[in-house]
């Protein structure tokens, strides 16, 4: 791959976000990194520049409307334009569907849709002009909602949706699409809000991001960083109500134990 392509990642202070810019930073990628968290993003940056690479960092909550354009700005005037945008940022809405408030279900679908599709439509004459790519985070939840996963089953499952979409009509912009399912993966995303991690082995943030990597450069329509887990969230859907049961007791997302 060319030296000297930019990458955005959103969600980019820990966990996938964090290992994608440095795997990224690696790979000779200008890094634009966004997140909340000002401390923490800065760290990264720093880590990145302390090895040689290329970074810089937009602090802002990816549902403000205008962190597109001020993340897509950082790229272009930083680094003078942009290849790959990472849609990585996320958090977990504990609670049944209905037991939910309105604003908890605006919540999760302006994180996990309407602020990719954001970032996608701030970046894509940019995309246009570079042939680049787009990144879509998914969950398994996609496929099999999740008990009191809330309303986060259902913003996977539209944001696949929407990937899906995104892929058929980018295509003759030039526009590679990805739609990645990360698998059960270890970091503070259920730990920060107290939730017991649904069962099933844990990867690393690292060997989640070496696969989005590996997919950037096979300009690949969908990533499964653990297949077998994809596989069996595959069987979930296609068994339908038969694994309701199995869904039910095996799987629920408790809170943990004080």
């Amino acid at each position: 791959m060319p030296d000297g392509r930019t990458l955005i990642v959103t969600g980019a202070s820990s966990g996938i976000g964090r290992a994608v810019a440095f795997a990224a930073a690696r790979e000779e990628y200008r890094v634009v990194l966004v997140a909340r968290r000002a401390e923490r993003l800065a760290e990264v940056a720093a880590a990145i520049r302390t090895a040689g690479g290329a970074a810089t960092t937009v602090v802002a909550d990816v549902i403000a409307h205008e962190t597109p354009e001020k993340a897509v700005s950082a790229a272009v005037e930083s680094f003078g334009g942009l290849d790959v945008v990472v849609n990585n940022a996320g958090a977990y809405a504990y609670g049944e569907l209905l037991e939910q408030s309105d604003a908890a279900l605006e919540a999760q679908w302006q994180l996990h849709v309407a602020a990719p599709l954001r970032l996608a439509r701030a970046a894509l004459p940019h995309l246009q002009a570079s042939r680049g790519r787009l990144v879509f985070l998914g969950s398994g939840a996609a496929r099999v909602p999740l008990p009191n996963a809330g309303a986060y089953s259902l913003g996977k499952a539209a944001i696949r949706a929407a990937a899906i979409q995104l892929r058929r009509e980018l295509r003759s912009c030039g526009i590679a699409v990805t739609y990645v399912d990360p698998g059960v993966v270890a970091t503070e995303f259920h730990s920060s809000q107290n939730i017991e991690r649904p069962l099933g082995g844990t990867v690393s943030p690292e060997r989640a991001a070496r696969a989005i990597l590996r997919g950037l450069h096979r300009r690949a329509a969908v990533v499964n960083v653990v297949p077998w887990q994809t596989a069996f969230t595959m069987l979930g859907e296609w068994s339908g109500t038969l694994a309701d049961p199995i869904v039910g007791s095996a799987f629920t997302v408790r809170r943990a134990k004080e």
